[in-house]
């Protein structure tokens, strides 16, 4: 069984604050809400924010980029398509006047992607 002083130790133990670790840091006696990141902070802010639009802009730039090289490919196979198989002799172009009838199940106006932006 347990013994009187053995729980009396315990509880002493138990109750016993323990004594505060040092930090490296003094603590702060001011306002923590009066306390800003300075003139650093705004520029480091400034240069993540401008950087950051730089990056989008350039992206938008190579993705329409890559958009129309490949509008144009299409555009060359489907010419080269054209050329090299059903119309050689025809003398109406479907692709080039985007008007084509449903028996031949080409592409109709709406259909075709436009080949220069609307913006």
């Amino acid at each position: 069984m347990i013994s009187f002083t053995s729980l009396a130790y315990s509880a002493i133990l138990w109750t016993a604050t323990p004594s505060p670790e040092p930090s490296l840091y003094p603590e702060y006696d001011g306002d923590v809400n009066l306390v800003t990141p300075g003139v650093i902070g705004f520029a480091a802010t400034l240069f993540i924010a401008v950087a950051t639009l730089l990056i989008v802009a350039d992206m938008n730039r190579r993705v329409r980029r890559v958009r129309y090289r490949e509008l144009a490919q299409e555009t060359i196979r489907a010419e080269q398509a054209l050329a090299d198989g059903e119309g050689v002799g025809s003398d109406s172009d479907p692709v080039a006047d985007g008007t084509t009838s449903a028996a031949t199940g080409t592409e109709s106006d709406d259909d075709v992607p436009p080949t220069q932006r609307a913006d």
